[in-house]
């Protein structure tokens, strides 16, 4: 699995697009959908990005630093913000894959040897 490889990623968004419209809108996660849309998860989530997503607003704790060079981490807020536009968690997902394949497509080789990991 490379994330330097162009047909690797052109498949990945590729079954992105093909998932987000085979799949109906049928709700294998719903009550995972529930959690996050409630106003705990999708408040913070939202004031998390706007307060910390802005630059130069504020300095961000180093604890935050720290914790957000991680890759899960990155790609749990980038689902959360997705998810806060779509409301669904398979289109979501389908969402965030397609926008990593087309960011990765889009950088130059030397970009992509700096970037190896997308996130």
């Amino acid at each position: 699995m490379s994330l330097q490889s162009t047909p690797f990623l052109l498949a990945i968004g590729t079954l992105a697009v093909a998932g987000l419209l085979t799949h109906d809108g049928f709700d294998y996660f719903g009550k995972v959908e529930n959690v996050i849309n409630g106003p705990l998860v999708f408040g913070i989530t939202i004031l998390m990005h706007s307060i910390f997503g802005a630059s130069g607003v504020t300095e961000k704790p180093k604890i935050l630093e720290s914790v957000s060079q991680n890759i899960f981490f990155k790609f749990f807020t980038l689902f959360l913000i997705a998810f806060a536009s779509l409301r669904d968690f398979e289109d979501t997902l389908l969402v965030v894959l397609l926008f990593l394949a087309i960011t990765q497509l889009l950088r130059t080789k030397e970009e992509r040897e700096r970037h190896p990991t997308i996130l």
